[in-house]
């Protein structure tokens, strides 16, 4: 019989299998950079790598420390993270508004491809796991009358 798996469980499991998909998108995002548009190529690749790949990592973690949570305190969790991570990359796209050392293409196209690649994979985990939803040890009634 498969063990079931909790939320912890699913988040550890997709946070190991988005770090896998997402190393060779980097490798291969930092080449095609390097050789479409020199080394402000290769920093737009990382950049952007480096910015979607951790903000989605970012929000697996937060659903790995919150586990064991109760749902309010996730969502409040899940939503402050949300709201940071806005703020951060706002403030970071106002720093390299100017920057000449990276190719915007480049980096807004490595960007849209890791996080779609790192979403899917994530929602592969989630898909394919076998977590229970509620618990059936619990000793509620609802609303008995």
């Amino acid at each position: 019989m498969t063990r079931l798996l909790d939320a912890a469980d699913v988040a550890r499991k997709a946070l190991r299998q988005s770090a896998l998909v997402l190393a060779p998108v980097v490798v291969i995002a930092a080449l095609v950079g390097w050789f479409t548009a020199g080394r402000e190529g290769l920093w737009g690749a990382l950049l952007g790598a480096g910015i979607a790949g951790g903000f989605l990592l970012i929000t697996l973690l937060t659903v790995l420390l919150t586990a064991k949570a109760s749902p309010t305190v996730t969502g409040g969790a899940m939503m402050g993270g949300w709201l940071l991570k806005v703020i951060v990359l706002l403030v970071a796209l106002a720093l390299l508004k100017d920057a000449t050392f990276y190719s915007k293409p480049v980096f807004g196209a490595v960007v849209m491809i890791a996080v779609v690649v790192v979403l899917a994979s994530e929602t592969w985990v989630v898909v394919k796991a076998r977590m229970l939803y509620f618990n059936p040890s619990s000793t509620g009634q609802g609303d008995a009358r």
